[in-house]
């Protein structure tokens, strides 16, 4: 399969969400530029994520080519089928909720299904959750990106997994790289050493994603939280909302980065090439 998405950049273009002049000045300096030469999805991705701002576009761009190169371990090898993969599949659940919210931003969940802290492995787990924003974001560019991040299970073990280095990729990508752009983080469930995980996370983010951040107690008001945040239409059954419970929608997430396995290998192909001929230089 070639690397190509599935919606063409003249059909934003058509919904002036972006302009020709906008994607072509991107391609201009794209030809100079320490970077692959992008599809012009690629860079309407970009352009969206940077409200159109031609110059943080560029700087995003080169900053996203530069965490896929040293943190491969994060973005290369996305095949579900995998065995490293897989145990991370049956430790937690990771959905892109099918309903978006009503001004057009895509929903990541993700949360441990099984609490056994041993089986947590935060490279592999954070790989997957990548895998499933870049699923999202293949079939049609989202106005933005919301986070739920849901920590019943969580318990204090689970900080002996933690790699500072895959943290500090982890919140590098989501504030510097994205191609979409990030509106918020939302924290339900929070447990009482969450001060603990701050501790260790809090030194790689700037204010500008922290301020992003809700947390939310373990009885939380959700009718509250459907009327000031996210409404019942866009959430699982198992919060109240309409959509099928976590279970189901995490197996049709499987089932869709398993689809796409094409498209991660020819997106990393994609990079893989570019890096060799630097390489080669």
């Amino acid at each position: 399969m070639s690397f190509q998405y599935g919606y063409a950049a003249e059909d934003i273009v058509k919904e002036d969400r972006v302009t020709w002049q906008e994607i072509e000045t991107i391609k201009e300096w794209n030809l100079n530029a320490n970077v692959p030469i992008l599809l012009d999805e690629q860079v309407v991705g970009f352009l969206l994520s940077c409200d159109r701002d031609v110059e943080f576009t560029k700087k995003t761009i080169a900053d996203y080519f530069r965490v896929r190169t040293y943190a491969k371990h994060l973005f290369n090898n996305r095949d579900v089928e995998r065995d490293d993969l897989q145990l991370q599949l049956a430790t937690l659940e990771y959905i892109a909720f099918p309903e978006k919210t009503e001004d057009g931003c895509v929903i990541i969940y993700h949360k441990l299904h099984d609490p056994t802290y041993s089986k947590y492995n935060m490279a592999e787990s954070m790989k997957l959750l990548f895998m499933t924003i870049d699923a999202a974001l293949y079939e049609y560019p989202p106005t933005g990106l919301i986070i739920l991040f849901d920590m019943k299970g969580l318990g204090l073990m689970h900080l002996t997994r933690v790699r500072l280095g895959c943290v500090k990729a982890f919140f590098e990508y989501c504030q510097d790289c994205l191609p979409v752009k990030l509106k918020t983080i939302h924290v339900l469930n929070t447990v009482y050493f969450v001060d603990k995980i701050m501790n260790i996370i809090k030194p790689f983010m700037n204010k500008e994603l922290y301020d992003l951040m809700y947390f939310h107690p373990p009885n939380l008001n959700m009718e509250k939280f459907y009327r000031s945040y996210i409404s019942k239409k866009c959430l699982p059954s198992d919060y109240g909302g309409d959509l099928p419970n976590t279970r189901i929608l995490h197996e049709m997430n499987t089932k869709r980065l398993a689809e796409l396995k094409p498209f991660f290998d020819a997106e990393e192909a994609f990079r893989s090439s570019f890096n060799n001929k630097l390489n080669q230089n």
